[in-house]
């Protein structure tokens, strides 16, 4: 079945308003509206994404008294415990922090999850161990939200516990010296963050004017931790990727060097970044112990970095090697059991590994079009992740569900779930269920967002210019797409082509090989200047027609 094309409604009187305003072009304008951009001053921050347009950190929620009770144990010495996730985005906000403490001569130690041995978040065994410890101050780092027993623990021993997450807050969510998530606060600022995203403005409070020490040195991981967690590349975390990933490419960390060297990592480019270093940053967590890779996070000192890195290698191709196999195997469960009927695909076996439950959702997810949720199981339980699409809230859907499930958590689009093997049908049936009443049929209907329907004639060189400042692109801030219709395709190659309204030709690129000569289509395509030169690169095309009906999306 084909995408349906939903174009975002224009807003031509707005446009104009805020072209004006802003001094760009009118498309410029409403491609920014597309965007949730409406201000000249939120225009410019947006096309100029640079460090000194960080805002304050004290509009972040929980912020202040988390920093003056840092600030307190680095003046008296008090030792500080790191206690943070193992995925990249727990990792590099817990290396930010860890690193920064350093610098400011305080007594820290860190400690890494570990999913598989103890599951999601600070476990009971890593809870007594602090209990017993002269530890008076932890910071619980991209989990700890929804562990209201634990923190009550802490508080009863004389622990202070300062959370930084970002994941969605329950309804017994807990109650530390400071919660610092975005989520918790009704007015809803910095949504767009990661955890990394969260610590680097911690240590921006923490530094704030410091000439003697430099912000810009935490830009590598706080880039590294957005991407790995999908951030949409609005806001704050736009400013973080965009001049965090150059400095990825020159990282002062012997570690991070001596990956991007490995990987051939040399554009500073989301996917590229993404593509290149993250499933290696990851894959150590996967199986357990990330400590190579906090290592080569944290590493200026060349000397074990080479042993770090080939044991992070080494984890990479073990998950490489798993994932296909856990993947045919759902595959195989899917092909047996019609999962095309299905609203969500809850897929599961006894043996999987827990750890590669989260791609192989998101494989599911993208592969077929719908939300997909793996559960690797045990003798009587079973551990899952669960990925959706833009237009289902499946965190929303686990609440309804949740008589069913042990434990579950995180958000609208990525999730992590407990569930007992006697209740994982009635939990299958009961989610579809809960998708079916809040997407109807319409809501299986693969959709594409397109931001404007123009002429040929329309795409001139003076916005598609200006367009170019919109990089990086990547979640929340994709290329400018277009659709234009009735159009002839010269092919000159498989991948190059002339596209023609009979008046104007224009230049693209793509996959022409299986059209046919003399007919006319409609096509989505992406304007940028190479060299010059308008080029349009064309991501679908179809023999026109009319306009596409209305889809929930």
């Amino acid at each position: 079945m084909q995408d349906i094309w939903r174009v975002h409604p224009a807003d031509p009187a707005r446009a104009r308003a805020l072209a004006q305003a802003a001094g760009i072009h009118p498309v410029t304008a409403q491609l920014l509206i597309n965007r949730g951009v409406d201000t000249a001053a939120g225009s410019s921050r947006f096309l100029h994404p640079v460090l000194g347009s960080l805002e304050d950190p004290v509009r972040l929620m929980g912020l202040e008294q988390g920093v003056a009770r840092i600030r307190r144990a680095l003046a008296t010495r008090e030792p500080i415990l790191i206690f943070g996730d193992c995925d990249v985005d727990g990792l590099t906000a817990s290396a930010i922090l860890y690193d920064a403490l350093a610098q400011l001569d305080g007594v820290v130690s860190a400690h890494q999850s570990n999913r598989i041995a103890d599951g999601y978040g600070l476990p009971e065994r890593i809870l007594r161990r602090i209990c017993r410890s002269t530890s008076k101050l932890v910071l619980l780092v991209d989990c700890g939200t929804n562990q209201a027993e634990a923190v009550r623990t802490l508080a009863e021993y004389g622990i202070d516990t300062v959370i930084v997450d970002h994941h969605v807050p329950s309804e017994q969510c807990a109650s530390p010296h400071a919660l610092i998530n975005p989520h918790c606060d009704p007015a809803g600022t910095f949504r767009e963050l990661s955890s990394a995203g969260l610590a680097f403005k911690i240590v921006q409070a923490l530094l704030g004017d410091d000439p003697h020490r430099h912000l810009e040195s935490f830009l590598d991981l706080a880039a590294l931790g957005t991407l790995a967690d999908c951030s949409p590349l609005r806001g704050e975390s736009r400013i973080l990727v965009s001049e965090g990933l150059p400095r990825v490419l020159c990282s002062r960390r012997w570690g991070i060097q001596r990956l991007c060297e490995a990987t051939q990592t040399t554009k500073a480019e989301p996917d590229h970044v993404a593509r290149r270093l993250i499933p290696r940053l990851n894959a150590s967590g996967r199986l357990g112990s990330s400590a190579a890779v906090w290592h080569l996070l944290l590493s200026r000192e060349p000397e074990r970095v080479e042993e770090w890195m080939r044991a992070a290698e080494t984890a990479h191709s073990t998950t490489k090697q798993l994932h296909r196999q856990v993947m045919a195997e759902a595959q195989e469960q899917v092909n047996r059991l019609h999962f095309k009927d299905q609203f969500v695909m809850v897929v599961s076996r006894l043996g999987w590994p827990q750890g590669l439950m989260g791609p192989l959702a998101s494989q599911l997810a993208e592969r077929y079009g719908r939300p997909a949720i793996a559960i690797a199981m045990r003798e009587d339980r079973g551990t899952g992740s669960g990925r959706s699409l833009p237009c289902f809230n499946l965190l929303e859907a686990l609440k309804s569900c949740q008589d069913l499930l042990v434990q579950f958590g995180g958000h609208a689009q990525a999730c992590g779930l407990m569930v007992d093997r006697k209740h994982l049908e009635a939990f299958r049936r009961t989610v579809n269920q809960q998708a079916k009443a809040a997407l109807g049929t319409e809501g299986l209907v693969k959709t594409r967002t397109v931001d404007l329907e123009l002429s040929l004639s329309a795409v001139r060189p003076e916005w598609v210019e200006e367009t170019g400042r919109f990089a990086p692109f990547g979640h929340g801030n994709p290329r400018p797409s277009i659709i234009v219709r009735h159009l002839a395709i010269e092919m000159q190659s498989p991948r190059r082509a002339v596209l023609t309204d009979g008046t104007l030709r224009l230049a693209a690129k793509g996959q022409f090989d299986s059209l046919d000569r003399g007919e006319r289509y409609d096509v989505v395509v992406s304007p940028v200047r190479a060299e010059g030169e308008l080029v349009l690169t064309v991501s679908d095309v179809r023999g026109s027609a009319g306009p596409s009906g209305p889809v929930r999306t």
